[in-house]
């Protein structure tokens, strides 16, 4: 259609016809007219449809699959194994019909090098985009809804030789920068990476007012398995269990002044990396998997005051006891995460249960066959905001990476 045609209509109108499709009209009316397009990535509609359609939350679940093709003479992909995974989203909320009724597919990629070390590897999901670590130094961020992806900038040559670890994937509000936390492990220095464009890295000063901190509870990082939880403008980790006084403490890290602290966290039924936080309703919650028969839900309900309360107690979702998770690398593929209607899924690739807190039951169940690894332990909620990084470079929808969309 013309741009003289749509203008036969008022930009209100249009707005408002818009505003009723799907994402993935929404997303190709922009390539049929360049009027719609304006419209449709202007803040104050992606604001308006953001609350009218408000995305379906989802955990993130992995399938295997055989390689697809891979096109000739293509040097992105050369040396790439004989396996893709399928990455599929699995809503939170759907109909009580058992099984994984609303699962949908978000992306197809490659998994294995020849050398069958982890390739494209998925670390992290917040705001509607993926992280993927594709090698040493290199790392991809992906929006599969819009379809755009983008990268962050190489980490140095000295960085890429030490073992370096990625601890947090977040949006930085004041600058809409996306940002990776790190840190460099013989060096003890925590450094940022982010889509500014800063050509190296960027070190975070450690708080010297509280030797504990960064000694026992930011070190403790070291060793967790399980990804921070986002809410009111921070970063909070799994707790950790103090060995005087029996209570466990949350370490939280502001994404705006970019320092870390220290929270009270819920009590443990028996082991605190038993514990897997998420967000619920604006509120930080948390899992308590230490029990063979339940999982205890915890929900902070004062959080200046750090008082939790437990609010639920629910069956076990693993009809075998052998599927449950038994120790921190166990929690590494366990899936907790809660929706605004209040339900929360619990579980792994053993097995997963939808707890509705209104009415207090379990109204749906997932008997899994899938692979140990296959649950995720990240959760997805698609956007149709298009963040500054994804135009710094120019575009394409030919991601390197990736085989296929959903």
């Amino acid at each position: 259609m013309e741009d003289a045609q749509v203008r036969r209509l008022p930009e209100r109108t249009i707005a408002d016809i818009l505003l009723r499709l799907p994402a993935k009209s929404l997303l190709r009316s922009g390539a049929a007219c360049k009027a719609w397009r304006r419209i449709t990535t202007a803040p104050h509609f992606l604001a308006t449809r953001a609350g009218r359609h408000r995305p379906a939350l989802s955990i993130l679940v992995h399938t295997c699959l055989p390689a697809a093709p891979r096109p000739r003479g293509s040097d992105l992909l050369a040396g790439l194994g004989s396996e893709d995974v399928a990455l599929d989203a699995l809503p939170v909320s759907s109909s009580e019909a058992a099984g994984d009724a609303g699962r949908h597919r978000l992306i197809r990629y490659p998994i294995t090098a020849l050398a069958t070390r982890p390739y494209c590897l998925l670390l992290a999901s917040c705001d509607g985009v993926l992280l993927f670590n594709v090698d040493d130094g290199l790392y991809l961020l992906c929006n599969p809804i819009t379809r755009q992806w983008a990268e962050l900038p190489r980490l140095p040559d000295d960085y890429r030789k030490e073992l370096d670890t990625e601890y947090a994937f977040y949006l930085h509000q004041p600058s809409g920068e996306f940002r990776l936390l790190c840190c460099s492990l013989r060096r003890r220095v925590w450094y940022i990476v982010s889509t500014g464009g800063a050509a190296e890295p960027r070190h975070l000063k450690a708080s010297a007012a509280d030797p504990t901190l960064v000694t026992r509870f930011i070190c403790s990082l070291f060793m967790t398995t399980t990804t921070p939880v986002a809410l009111h403008g921070n970063l909070h980790w799994p707790p950790l269990l103090l060995s005087v006084t029996g209570e466990t403490r949350i370490t939280a890290f502001d994404t705006v002044s970019e320092t870390f602290h220290q929270m009270l966290g819920p009590t443990a039924s028996g082991r605190a990396e038993m514990l897997k936080l998420f967000e619920m309703g604006r509120l930080l919650a948390a899992a308590d998997f230490g029990d063979e028969k339940h999982v205890d839900l915890w929900f902070l309900e004062d959080y200046s005051a750090g008082r939790w309360a437990r609010r639920h107690r629910v069956a076990s979702p693993w009809k075998h006891g052998n599927r449950r998770p038994r120790n921190r690398c166990g929690m590494q593929s366990v899936a907790a995460a809660g929706d605004e209607q209040g339900n929360v899924i619990l579980g792994n690739s053993g097995g997963l249960a939808v707890y509705d807190t209104r009415r207090r039951k379990t109204v749906r169940t997932v008997d899994s066959v899938m692979r140990p690894e296959s649950v995720s332990r990240y959760v997805f909620k698609g956007s149709l905001v298009q963040h500054a990084c994804f135009f710094a470079t120019p575009n394409s929808t030919k991601f390197p990476f990736i085989h296929s969309w959903g």
